[in-house]
């Protein structure tokens, strides 16, 4: 009897528990369908005529597929009085991407490394420093930000006029090459290298560069590409800073020009969906081919340490 009703409360257990994990299954589905929608709904109308997309609530094109909508965007048109081209802006955040996640890489990897592995007078106090300005808002610093880089265009204009830092690459992406939450990451990894490895290293002779050129850095992929990724989706996202240091279209990134459409076609709202894909597109490839390093990388960065 005793085993009966062992076995029966066993059985009212795992009821409850499937009831539960349905729970959870019904509503993660519900949450994920509510994340999924306003994309859906954006490739959708990207895709759909003028009439359709302006008229109607349809999200999927009943009126035939209009892959045009994205030329249109990319090169312009006339016809429809799009002056603007995403191609030229597409081609500003591709340079802008290179030189920002090429430089903050390397300049956080060196920072990140002396953080963790190097002993210095003051390493604990200046790194907590650096932690302290995780907390400052980012748009508080727009404006100090904006005098010294107005005054560096000055004196390098003094020097020669295509020195120019304003209105050019070198106030979009010299001002962002240290990235603090990236150097925490990374000095978090760093940390827990074994110091093993590194007598080893010292016994063949190697320093700390050749350490960190020949060990640290290839063991260390899964975290460096989660910073790529976050200093990608910042670059590829900025808006405010990029309003402010340029005054033309020869320099601006694709998320100014998408915030400037409305100017040109922003009535048209294919045309504006299809500019909002061309944007989220290169984000969403470069995180499907890097999501199960993303994901390694926070879950080894010893941020729980």
């Amino acid at each position: 009897m005793a085993d009966m009703a062992l076995s029966a409360g066993s059985r009212r257990a795992k009821r409850q528990i499937n009831w539960f994990r349905l729970f959870v299954y019904v509503a993660l589905s519900f949450a994920a369908i509510v994340y999924i929608l306003p994309f859906a709904f954006m490739v959708g109308k990207s895709l759909q005529t003028s009439f359709e997309a302006n008229n109607t609530t349809n999200i999927l094109p009943t009126l035939g597929i209009q892959m045009q909508n994205y030329t249109d965007v990319l090169f312009g048109s006339q016809r429809l009085g799009v002056s603007r081209q995403f191609i030229v802006f597409l081609r500003n955040t591709i340079i802008i991407e290179i030189f920002s996640v090429v430089g903050q890489t390397v300049i956080c990897v060196l920072a990140a490394y002396a953080f963790a592995r190097m002993r210095f007078p003051g390493r604990n106090l200046i790194f907590g420093m650096l932690l302290m300005t995780l907390f400052v808002p980012s748009i508080i610093i727009l404006v100090p930000n904006l005098i010294i880089v107005t005054q560096v265009d000055r004196f390098f204009r003094s020097i020669h006029p295509s020195l120019t830092w304003m209105n050019n690459w070198p106030a979009l992406v010299i001002p962002f090459l240290s990235n603090t939450f990236s150097i925490f990451l990374l000095r978090q990894f760093f940390m827990q290298i074994p110091n093993e490895l590194w007598e080893a290293a010292r016994v063949d002779g190697a320093g700390h560069l050749r350490f960190l050129r020949s060990v640290v850095v290839p063991i260390s992929w899964a975290p460096i590409m989660t910073t790529v990724l976050f200093c990608f989706v910042a670059v590829w996202s900025a808006l405010e800073w990029p309003l402010l240091v340029t005054s033309d279209e020869s320099w601006r990134p694709i998320a100014v020009a998408l915030q400037q459409f409305r100017q040109d076609g922003g009535t048209q709202l294919h045309l504006l969906m299809a500019a909002a894909v061309v944007a989220l597109l290169p984000v969403m490839i470069l995180y499907f081919f890097t999501q199960r390093l993303f994901t390694q990388g926070i879950s080894t960065s010893g941020l729980k340490g």
